[in-house]
Parts: structure tokens; sequence; C-alpha cells
């Protein structure tokens, strides 16, 4: 009778102890190289491979926290919970942070990562194809992923992280978000609203969106470069060869260390600037305000229309 009753506990234990191990830890494999995060928020790890399909692995934090996957069209989707009113903003203010830049280059400093915050939440870990695409949706992570020949699209209340290179990438980020990434070797669309910051490697072209005092970091820029900022954000880039087009509005800024400018269009209303540290072809520019560009050498006529100040080489243009 005792050994009945005790055979009994210990089925009773091993299905409490299986039960708490599914519900912290879980994994699943997949035939397809594209993944979509969906109301995300915790740790994600991406490391990509030479194979043919995404393993993931997911560990929950101090809360258990839903997640759903699926397959559709093709894609891996990982679903999480949306959010709720926690009393926080999707993009707490708490969690920023002091961020340990590439190459010696530095953005911006904070208060450290809240890691408390994130501790309650799931670690996804990703094996995924090299050669796939990555997508997010209305997240809040922290993100390291190694690069990618595909496309990355990151719509995302905030992220901190890295990113190495990627083929494509469309990047929003919100207030609070610090990300690095590599070189994209085809095209980058950038839109910050807030106080994020942005810092990537060298591209084929880029178009940067900034709402406030956003701060994006380039490498060199092969090909177009347009700029919209609205407030005191700033683009800065090591070289551009090809068109540069800006629109400030406000005290924001664009620089660019050296290279070639075929053609310079700019609009700027307020305090802002235009500084570009090579030769620029036809400048056409409309400057209101008590804006100002500055430009090291000019190829052919330069058309201007308000006001504002210009120089070329250091010289005050009349």
């Amino acid at each position: 009778m005792i050994r009945k009753n005790f055979n009994n506990f210990t089925s009773v234990v091993c299905v409490g102890l299986l039960a708490v191990l599914a519900s912290s830890v879980s994994a699943k494999t997949f035939e397809t190289n594209k993944i979509s995060f969906r109301d995300i928020t915790g740790a994600i790890e991406i490391v990509t491979t030479s194979g043919d399909e995404i393993d993931i692995k997911i560990r929950q934090g101090k809360k258990y926290h839903h997640l759903e996957l699926l397959q559709k069209d093709g894609v891996v989707q990982i679903i999480g919970e949306r959010w709720r009113d926690d009393g926080r903003n999707c993009c707490n203010t708490r969690i920023n942070r002091k961020v340990l830049l590439q190459k010696g280059r530095k953005l911006s400093t904070g208060p450290s990562l809240d890691e408390e915050f994130f501790a309650d939440y799931p670690t996804i870990i990703v094996s995924m194809p090299f050669k796939g695409d990555v997508e997010f949706i209305d997240a809040r992570i922290k993100l390291k992923m190694d690069r990618l020949d595909g496309a990355l699209a990151l719509d995302a209340c905030y992220v901190y992280g890295e990113v190495g290179d990627v083929d494509e990438a469309v990047i929003g980020l919100v207030h609070g978000s610090r990300l690095v990434m590599g070189n994209v070797s085809a095209g980058l669309e950038i839109d910050l609203s807030g106080d994020a910051d942005l810092m990537a490697g060298n591209a084929a072209m880029v178009d940067v969106d900034i709402a406030g005092p956003g701060d994006v970091l380039l490498g060199d820029v092969d090909g177009m470069l347009d700029v919209s900022i609205a407030g005191s954000g700033l683009v800065r880039s090591t070289r551009l060869d090809g068109p540069l087009t800006v629109r400030i509005a406000g005290s924001g800024a664009v620089v660019v260390k050296a290279g070639h400018a075929d053609r310079l269009r700019a609009t700027i209303d307020g305090s802002g600037g235009v500084y570009f540290g090579g030769e620029v072809t036809q400048p056409e520019l409309r400057l209101f305000g008590s804006s100002e560009v500055k430009m090291r050498s000019v190829n052919g006529r330069m058309i201007r229309h308000g006001g504002g100040t210009v120089y070329v080489d250091d010289v005050l243009v009349k």
C-alpha cells in the first residue's frame, strides 16, 4: 500500500516537472527561410547557417508569456501577446542605456539597459538559413542577429542591439532605441521617431526620415542619399558619391565628410544646416531663417533662393 502510494506520488511529481519544463522551454523546426516576429517582447538571438531549415528554441523568462508558432505561406510566424496597459509607456524612458558601438564610434549614453524588465520575458533563439528574410512587427526587443543575405524589416516600438551585414533593410525605430548594424549591400530605409540612434555601415543608397532628435551615423554611401528631418535630428556619413537631397524643418543637420554630390538639393526652414566636405555639382538651395550650407567646392552653377548663409571652401558667398 505504501509502495503504491509512493509510485502515485512519483508519477504526480514527474508529470508536474514535465509540465514545468514544457512551459519554460520549447523547440520546433520548420523547412523555410523566412521568419516574422509579431507583438514580441523579449530577447531575440538569430544565428544564420548554410542549412535550409529554421530551428526555434524558446526559453521563458521569470513570468510565462504565451507565444504562438505557425507557418503560413512559407513564412514562420512567432506571435506574442499584444501589449497591455501595464502602467508604463511601451517605449519606457527607463530603457535608455550606454551603447558599446563598433569601431570606436559612439552615438549616445544613458542609464544602463533595464535587464530586469526583459528578465520577465522570453528569450527566443533562432537558427536559420543565411539566405533568408527576417521581419519584426511591433516589438520590444533586445536583438542580436548574424549577417543575412536577405531582407530585414524592422518596425519596432523599441529595439536595443546589433545586426550584422544584410542585403537590404527597412528600419523603423522609436524613442529610446539604439541599434548598430553592418553593411547594407542594396537599399537602406530608416525611419526614426523621438530620441532613437542608429549606426550602420556602408550602403548602396539610403533614405532617412527623422522626427525629433534622432541620430543616424552611416559609413560610405555609394548612391543616393535622401534625408528629411523635422526637429533636431542629425545624419552623418563618412562619404557620399551620388545625389543628395535634404529637407530640414528645425535645427537638424546633415554632415558628409567627403565625396561627390551630384546633385545637391537642399530645402531648410529654421536653423538647420548641410555640411559637405567634398565637391558639389550644381547645388540648388532654398534657405529660410538662420539656415546654413557649407561645401568644400562647387562645380557648375549654384541656384539659391531665400536667405540663409552659404560657404564654399570656408568663404562666405554673397
